[in-house]
């Protein structure tokens, strides 16, 4: 029986929740996860509102970048990207085999996957 991967996942938008709040959680869990060593986890960021704006992924997607820039983390793949595993997203982002297969299989906008 094949093994299955088995990431952490961290939930950004809780119903009423706001950018700032995110963020906020998205730095203490980014320097956790740090803490722990090498490996990737999943933030939640949901779709967006009904009127076509994903505030917290916009907003989580452009922190991730800065921590890239910074080296806080090694890289980062936004959901909608994980099971076209030719786009250069995904062959950019260093731990796409730890990514579970039901990722590849579905992929979720409403995700971005972190590796530290």
């Amino acid at each position: 029986m094949a093994k299955r991967n088995r990431i952490t996942e961290y939930d950004l938008h809780p119903r009423g929740s706001h950018v700032d709040e995110a963020l906020a959680k998205l730095d203490r869990i980014v320097s956790a996860e740090r803490g722990r060593g090498r490996g990737v986890f999943a933030v939640v960021t949901g779709y967006g509102s009904t009127g076509g704006t994903a505030m917290i992924k916009s907003a989580v997607l452009a922190q991730c970048r800065r921590y890239a820039r910074q080296n806080h983390i090694r890289g980062f793949l936004d959901g909608e990207y994980a099971g076209d595993i030719f786009s250069p997203q995904a062959l950019s982002f260093p731990e796409l085999c730890a990514l579970p297969i039901e990722a590849k299989r579905s992929p979720n906008p409403g995700v971005v996957y972190i590796a530290v």
